[in-house]
């Protein structure tokens, strides 16, 4: 990669996917990410996700782990097979033993409460995506 190429890249905004069923959440977490300079893709099922990210690169990933479909988990295993090391939060008001674990085994990067804190979504995305 050549140095132009390189400063282009850092100069870009960051590509923020959230992945939420319920649409209201979706759009207040969406707007909020933006209005902090970050490019956001907003879908609203796992399977959109996994069309998404089969088609662009994304930066970090933000989902709600109950879904209907393609729940938050089992796209959590889907991210980490294809992006290993790609930054990970899933949202939920009832955390799982299996999410706990996941967080433990660092599948999952970061777990956020709902109802969810901006300040700390805020502090989650900045540090997720440096």
């Amino acid at each position: 990669m050549t140095m132009r190429k390189r400063l282009e890249a850092e100069r870009s905004p960051k590509t923020v996917l959230v992945v939420d069923d319920e649409a209201d959440v979706l759009e207040i977490i969406a707007e909020m990410i933006a209005d902090m300079g970050f490019q956001v893709k907003a879908v609203s099922s796992g399977q959109a996700a996994q069309d998404l990210m089969s088609q662009m690169s994304v930066d970090l990933v933000i989902s709600d782990l109950n879904m209907r479909g393609i729940d938050g988990l089992t796209l959590a295993r889907w991210v980490r097979s294809h992006f290993p090391h790609l930054p990970l939060a899933m949202m939920t008001a009832h955390p799982t033993d299996d999410l706990k674990a996941m967080v433990n085994q660092k599948l999952v990067t970061s777990m956020l409460l709902k109802p969810l804190k901006m300040g700390e979504l805020r502090g989650m995305v900045q540090s997720l995506t440096q």
